[in-house]
């Protein structure tokens, strides 16, 4: 993989498993070390170089052929899918919610998002816990394809998003990511979900607390 200027992490096994409830500030370190927690050596090396900047980590994944980041700072774990419960009356793209170290958390399918064809869940399907909102964030789980990589994006590497004419609903696409010759987009997670969508995402959430 071509990463000049970029750097890109190597994975391994799950990208991360958080701490025990988790918030969306929890130090690079401890991302770090979470993610390679028996390669000292590795994990010393890479702590050193995320801490340089850790605003400009994004988390790596794709959706049927686009490849797309999301802030690391963002992202509370990922995770295979669990036991997931199905709540009826809900639209497809949430297919149900699960519960997570006791917190009751609702799944989203980006399939649905970006008009593409659903694949069936199963233990092998990748979520991803993030935290989305402005002042009153919410955890919901993306499931997504695949995750492939956590990489460094500076601002050099940053450019803002082409203009589609109005075709294009773009407003959840925070800027365009080059990494080598790969074009990722960034998503912004702020504006991601409509109001409507919301709704529905905290209704499901509510629905099974208590």
């Amino acid at each position: 993989m071509h990463t000049k200027p970029s750097q890109t992490l190597p994975m391994k096994g799950n990208l991360m498993s958080s701490k025990e409830n988790a918030k969306i500030d929890i130090s690079a370190e401890d991302r770090i070390r979470q993610m390679y927690n028996d390669n000292d050596e590795e994990e010393d090396m890479l702590v050193s170089q995320l801490n340089m900047d850790v605003t400009n980590q994004y988390v790596i994944f794709s959706v049927g052929e686009e490849e797309y980041g999301i802030p690391i700072l963002a992202v509370q774990e990922i995770i295979s899918l669990p036991n997931l419960t199905r709540i009826p009356g809900i639209p497809e793209y949430i297919p149900g919610i699960i519960n997570l170290r006791g917190n009751i958390i609702p799944l989203y399918v980006l399939r649905s998002k970006f008009d593409l064809t659903l694949q069936e869940l199963n233990s092998n399907t990748i979520v991803i816990i993030v935290q989305v909102g402005t002042e009153n964030l919410k955890t919901v789980g993306l499931i997504v394809d695949a995750v492939s990589d956590v990489v460094s994006i500076t601002e050099d590497d940053l450019r803002e998003t082409p203009d589609f004419s109005g075709n294009i609903d773009v407003r959840f696409v925070d800027k365009i990511g080059q990494i080598g010759q790969r074009m990722v987009i960034i998503i912004s997670l702020e504006n991601f979900f409509t109001e409507k969508e919301i709704s529905v995402i905290e209704s499901a959430g509510k629905g099974q607390q208590g």
